[in-house]
């Protein structure tokens, strides 16, 4: 994966320590290496060819409670999850972890999407159910519901010692229910769920993942250059040896991953509608969206959820991520442009587009989001057939159709995603409002959808 200027411009508040292991040689040695150069070192599966790449790390209380999350996001870090409990390796008692609050809260704070994740020694499925009850519980707890998860609730599934876990003498059979039984639990409370396990315990205990439901997300962890694996994985944790700064000064070591998100185009018969653009502010940054599917407004918080990549600084290759909760699922990848003082949208009350031809032409007006969307624009449509279709206009003011930057468009030109109407004064010309324009799904990059 290339690096851009960019990101090696980016603060040095990561430091990786990558393992190579030589293929012409038993022997290892470490290289010290600034973060933004760690993926000259890993070779990518060729089926992630045309796949974000998104960088996160994971923690639980073996790290500081101080670690430095808005020096970590600002360094090109966009996800972590969080151990949130333990099962004990020879009693099988479960604790929680004890900085899971603090490492999540304030990870969220700076911006993170955000998973969690359990240490599970799960020996059936009665146990893998026990886990997950106890970890929703928690979770429940704090308040945190899947309106607040990016990532899933992970079974971290592994021999905490080879020759003296409680795992020891699992077979194949058992390993699988309980990881079902684990993920199975998780979804009954609506959250996602996923297994965590390194390839070796992947393909000889869970046959790489085959048995198990197609919506869990499998998050692999192996530390060499490359991976040859059949387990169909999103995630791959590649090192151990991460180093994070924290609020005292001091390094603390973490693991460290990759996220594979893909790109692939496709059709989705849910709309999004919004300004693409967001001001540089030097914290992250995200726009508003309108969502809709078949004429209803979906609610942020309640259909779906919003997190950023690399949405920090001008120039990025910066991303919305948009996931479906609740009754929708899927997701979508908007890019975000980030700029020096774009234009702020003026909001519009719905009552000025009262008393036009909207119900001739088929458009919607959407006014329930606490501003106007107008609806659904057919793919090619120019201007000026948008501008007459509509006929805002009235003795006070009239319409023209504006870009993110406030310039008028010409009426020759196609209205696209990130276009607005501007309503101008009669008087002087001066811009008094904005209503939004959802333009026809096109191909791109939206998998959201209804369940």
């Amino acid at each position: 994966m290339s690096v851009s200027d960019n990101r090696r411009k980016m603060k040095k508040a990561i430091t990786v320590m990558l393992l190579l292991i030589l293929a012409i040689s038993s022997a290892g040695f470490e290289v010290s290496a600034a973060y933004d150069d760690r993926s000259d070192y890993r070779e990518h599966d060729k089926r992630f060819r045309n796949s974000l790449i998104v960088d996160g790390i994971d923690v639980s209380s073996y790290q500081d409670d101080d670690i430095d999350w808005k020096g970590a996001k600002a360094s090109g870090i966009d996800f972590a999850v969080m151990r949130i409990s333990v099962t004990l390796n020879r009693s099988g008692s479960l604790e929680s972890d004890k900085l899971f609050r603090e490492h999540f809260n304030n990870a969220r704070r700076a911006g993170m999407m955000c998973g969690v994740y359990v240490f599970s020694q799960a020996v059936n499925a009665e146990e893998g159910a026990r886990e997950a009850e106890f970890a929703i519980s928690r979770l429940q707890k704090l308040g945190i519901g899947p309106e607040d998860l990016m990532l899933p609730v992970y079974m971290d599934y592994e021999f905490f010692n080879k020759g003296g876990s409680r795992l020891s003498g699992l077979s194949e059979e058992d390993a699988v229910a309980a990881a079902k039984a684990f993920c199975k639990t998780v979804r009954s409370y609506g959250y996602d769920a996923g297994i965590y396990a390194n390839s070796y315990f992947f393909s000889n205990y869970l046959n790489n993942g085959r048995d198990l439901p197609e919506n869990t997300d499998f998050w692999i962890a192996q530390y060499s250059s490359s991976i040859n694996s059949e387990c169909s994985y999103t995630k791959w944790q590649y090192s151990s040896s991460a180093k994070v700064d924290t609020d005292s000064g001091s390094a603390d070591r973490v693991d460290i991953n990759y996220w594979y998100i893909d790109k692939e185009t496709e059709e989705s018969a849910i709309n999004i509608s919004g300004n693409t653009s967001a001001d540089y502010t030097g914290d992250p940054v995200l726009p508003e969206f309108g969502i809709h599917y078949k004429g209803k407004h979906l609610v942020k918080g309640v259909d779906y959820i919003v997190g950023g990549i690399r949405n920090i600084d001008i120039g990025s290759e910066s991303y919305a991520y948009i996931k479906g909760i609740g009754d929708y699922e899927g997701y979508a990848l908007v890019p975000v442009n980030i700029e020096n003082d774009i234009y702020e949208k003026i909001n519009l009350p719905a009552k000025v587009i009262t008393g036009t031809n909207l119900e001739d032409t088929g458009y919607l007006v959407y006014s329930d989001t606490g501003r106007t969307t107008i609806g659904i624009i057919p793919e090619g449509t120019t201007v000026g057939e948008l501008l007459s279709d509509i006929d805002i206009s009235s003795e006070d003011y009239y319409t023209g159709v504006i870009d993110s930057q406030g310039n008028r468009l010409a009426e020759r030109e196609k209205v696209s995603f990130s276009n607005m109407i501007g309503v101008f004064s009669c008087e002087d010309d001066t811009l008094i409002g904005t209503v939004d324009i959802e333009t026809e799904t096109e191909k791109g990059i939206n998998h959201l959808r209804h369940k």
